[in-house]
């Protein structure tokens, strides 16, 4: 079955709001709805998604989500952390960002948000090109065909923006909601972003989320995402992040399992001297599902990669991760390093961990490996017999496997709040 080729209701929305765009951004939008009819939905055939195929039936059938929604009452109650840390708040409900927030944050200096259809020419011809060189699958297709409401956000040459942009991705009612960003740093700047995923309990709703960072010469982004619903719902997401020369980036995510639950990150070294960090920890109950799918190129030389990602998938759940780190044949003096440890708590539990490293230069050192285990019955009896009880016991060594990775995001009430959120989830208490 094609991709939303049997759906009305989305083809007849495909023009809105674009009348008004610039040439470019509706090209875009014309190129990827001609592609649409011809796109599939993944089958045990396609690699990417022979373990989880099954995941996205029904997805074909949802319309989009209904533009008419508050974001207040999720808002508020999902906040957590925002106040801690004078995030300044960009929420998205149901794909739209709130125009009052597009105001405020363009009071801030050195920060610039437009919707796609109020760029110049110029810059919605960069966009354009972006997107053609870069969008690829299924999903990003579909974004880039039905996001006719995208934002671009510029961060000014040299600016450190103090506080972190948290962008709320509300998801209400039943449908489909697909926000796209587009993030460019000019060279010299400084940025934190922390996207949130938070929706309501209506079944039948999804995700197809898409954003992008093009990292300017001596800039650096500390990007944090996070999936902390644990509901059954299906999430889709693409991160891109290309890096110019000595650009830095500091990736940390926390995810929890969904009926469909998904995150392709995609890291472009391109420039000399560019170098990322990526964090991660997943984690799965029930019979819920995530996919991590990570990809970073090396095109440039003396550029440094280090992964880190950690999962935990209980009961009768399922986590993959595919991790690829590719070398161009330009990309002498490279260090890459990938590392991927995974703990199963149930019989049931399922991980499929993919590791790989692919070569093309002469004069490069890198290390990828991965492991899968269980909890260590003689670490339990040896907490146990310090007093602890078998649940704590239990507990302690759970939360200590993923506890490093937490710990080391730099905001720390950030960090707290993963690890109370993890605490709560990893009890072995009925």
């Amino acid at each position: 079955m094609t991709l939303f080729s049997e759906f009305s209701s989305v083809q007849a929305g495909l023009n809105t709001g674009l009348e008004s765009a610039p040439e470019a951004i509706q090209q875009m939008h014309r190129e990827a709805r001609a592609l649409l009819p011809s796109v599939a939905m993944p089958t045990r055939r396609t690699e990417s998604w022979k373990y989880s195929f099954r995941r996205t039936a029904g997805l074909e059938t949802l319309g989009l989500a209904s533009s008419n929604q508050s974001s207040t009452s999720i808002t508020d109650a999902t906040t957590r952390y925002a106040e801690d840390i004078q995030a300044l708040v960009l929420p998205f409900t149901n794909g739209l960002l709130c125009p009052q927030a597009i105001t405020k944050a363009n009071e801030r200096d050195g920060i610039k948000i437009q919707r796609f259809n109020e760029v110049n020419e110029s810059l919605a011809a960069e966009i354009l090109a972006h997107a053609q060189k870069n969008d690829r699958g299924e999903f990003e297709t579909l974004n880039r065909s039905l996001s006719n409401h995208a934002i671009l956000i510029t961060i000014t040459k040299n600016v450190k923006v103090e506080t972190p942009l948290l962008l709320q991705y509300i998801q209400q009612g039943e449908g489909l909601s697909l926000p796209r960003v587009f993030v460019q740093q000019e060279s010299g700047s400084e940025l934190q972003v922390i996207e949130d995923f938070i929706s309501d309990d209506a079944n039948n709703s999804a995700w197809v989320s898409h954003t992008d960072f093009v990292i300017g010469a001596n800039a650096r982004l500390t990007y944090y995402r996070m999936n902390l619903n644990g509901k059954q719902q299906a999430l889709a997401g693409t991160t891109r992040c290309i890096l110019k020369r000595d650009a830095a980036l500091e990736s940390h995510s926390l995810c929890l399992g969904a009926d469909l639950g998904r995150h392709d990150f995609h890291v472009l070294l391109t420039e000399p001297g560019a170098n990322c960090d990526l964090n991660g920890v997943c984690v799965t109950r029930n019979k819920e599902h995530f996919d991590n799918h990570t990809n970073i190129e090396h095109i440039a030389p003396n550029c440094t990669s280090n992964e880190n990602y950690r999962c935990i998938a209980d009961d009768a759940s399922q986590i993959v991760f595919n991790g690829r780190i590719h070398i161009h044949r330009d990309a002498q003096k490279t260090l890459g390093s990938m590392s991927n440890k995974n703990l199963i708590l149930s019989s049931q539990a399922e991980i499929d961990a993919k590791p790989e490293l692919e070569i093309y230069a002469d004069d490069v050192k890198c290390a990828h490996g991965t492991t899968i285990g269980q909890l260590n019955e003689k670490e339990v009896y040896y907490l146990k017999t310090r007093g602890l009880s078998d649940d704590q016991a239990r507990q302690m060594l759970t939360l200590g496997f993923v506890l490093e990775i937490v710990r080391s995001a730099p905001i720390t009430e950030l960090a707290d709040a993963w690890e109370s959120c993890l605490a709560d989830i990893l009890s072995f208490r009925d």
